[in-house]
């Protein structure tokens, strides 16, 4: 090896070349085989470097390429994530929308039902309504051209059999007369035969005789027909005139009240014979009440229950007005159930004589409840006054809380019944307070705010328990049920 000999550096291209630069460091020459295996060396390095390279690039690239396969499969998956996402969310969307319009749809055909079948059980209700209002029309129609026809036939009826018994007894005096006549013309007949004296008579004055005797009896019997004639003419114009003042009233009477019974309207107040008859006595002892006595308070316990208006009589209301007073009997006080009436005017006066009779039949109390309305209370009594005159009605006023001086005047009136009619005690129950009342009424407040009068109490049907009514301190005296 030559020791100070300057070379020029070779450097190697990157495409493999050798390139000599420039003079560079001051190097000892190598040796032509330490050269050569130089020359191999840097060789195999650089076929180490750049297979190295190779190497790292290739792994580079296969990395590059595994993560973008790796990215690409992330985008699909997140792709194909997002369009199932959407695809469901719009399945969702779709299906609520769907069950919304069904729902929609389902409510609005159910309100179209239900709103047709409303409309169609309204008009088989009015329908319904209307046959029965037709087939009651009718039946009352029929039943009052009844009525009239039946009492028509029988205004006929007795006027052919008064007839046929009039020509009967004119046949029967006429018979009598005859025979009268041909018995007085036989001993006529004796008479001319024989004469007294013992003288006979010619034939011609007898007979001139027994023709003026004849003459004289049909005169006789003619002046008698025509007297019999005035005669039945006075009676049969009294007849008429009874029948027209009496009887035809009392059948128009008896036709409204069958009428009215049958649900029709108003009718006039009937005549005695369809009400019960007054039982009350001028003089003697009172009358008593429906289960004895003559006196309500404080001997009997008043539980009253009120008809609903429109309602006919019947023995089930009877027996169930019985059957809530029952409970309230104790041993030292017993119950007298009454019957609470709802009346308007006298166009209800048949239905209360009616019901009057069934009350006297189940031994209750009948209470009319009258309203006042604008008029005084003794003006609106008026119509009613009849049925207070019976021993078993009492009186319960629908008004406003009454001035002392207007409550005065109705129980006075009231007092003033009792005993001109020798009545028991008569049940009065007024809204307020009352202070001073007759002792001929048994005058109930349905206040409550005064202890020591008698005191009533109105409840629904279902309240309050009798045991716990009868343990109140104090216990009411009237319970009325409304």
């Amino acid at each position: 090896m030559a020791v100070g000999t300057r070379w020029w550096r070779r450097v190697e291209s990157e495409d493999g070349t050798d390139v000599w630069g420039g003079p560079d460091d001051v190097t000892v020459a190598p040796s032509p085989r330490d050269a050569i295996e130089d020359r191999d060396d840097e060789r195999e390095a650089a076929d180490a470097a750049e297979r190295e390279a190779r190497e790292t690039e290739a792994r580079e690239t296969a990395e590059r390429e595994t993560a973008e396969r790796e990215a690409r499969d992330q985008a699909e998956r997140e792709a194909r994530e997002q369009a199932e996402r959407e695809a469901r969310e719009t399945a969702e969307r779709e299906a609520r929308e769907t069950a919304e319009r069904e729902a929609r749809e389902q409510a609005e055909r159910e309100a179209r039902e239900t709103a047709e079948r409303e409309a169609r059980e309204t008009a088989e209700r009015e329908a319904r309504e209307k046959a029965a209002r037709e087939a009651r029309e009718k039946a009352a129609r029929e039943a009052r051209e009844k009525a009239e026809r039946e009492a028509r036939e029988k205004a006929e009826r007795e006027a052919r059999e008064k007839a046929e018994r009039e020509a009967r007894e004119r046949a029967e005096r006429d018979r009598r007369e005859r025979e009268r006549k041909e018995r007085e013309e036989s001993e006529a007949q004796d008479l001319v035969s024989t004469l007294p004296g013992a003288e006979t008579v010619p034939p011609p004055l007898a007979r001139d005789a027994a023709a003026r005797e004849a003459a004289a009896r049909a005169a006789s019997k003619a002046n008698r027909k025509r007297r019999r004639r005035r005669v039945l003419a006075i009676f049969l114009i009294a007849g008429l005139a009874v029948a027209a003042v009496w009887i035809i009233p009392r059948l128009i009477a008896l036709v409204l009240a069958l009428v009215s019974a049958l649900g029709v309207g108003p009718a006039p107040e009937p005549p005695p014979i369809i009400a019960a008859a007054p039982v009350a006595a001028v003089a003697g002892p009172p009358a008593e009440l429906p289960r004895g006595g003559s006196t309500i308070l404080p001997a009997q316990r008043v539980v009253a229950l009120r008809e609903a208006p429109g309602s006919g009589p019947s023995e089930a209301s009877a027996d169930r007005l019985d059957t809530v007073a029952v409970p309230f009997g104790t041993s030292d006080r017993d119950v007298l159930p009454a019957l609470e009436l709802p009346v308007r005017d006298v166009a209800d006066a048949p239905a209360a004589w009616q019901r009057l009779a069934l009350t006297r039949a189940h031994r209750q109390l009948l209470v009319l409840a009258v309203p006042t309305g604008p008029i005084a209370v003794r003006g609106a009594l008026e119509p009613w006054e009849r049925l207070l005159r019976e021993p078993d009605v009492g009186l319960a006023l629908d008004s406003p809380p009454l001035a002392p001086e207007e409550l005065g005047v109705v129980t006075g009136w009231l007092a003033d019944v009792v005993r001109t009619g020798n009545l028991p005690q008569k049940l009065v129950v007024v809204p307020g307070t009352a202070t001073g009342a007759p002792s001929e009424l048994a005058v109930v407040a349905i206040d409550g705010t005064q202890a020591s009068a008698p005191r009533g109490v109105i409840l629904p049907l279902g309240g309050p328990s009798p045991m716990e009514l009868l343990a109140a301190d104090p216990a009411p005296d009237v319970i009325l049920y409304r």
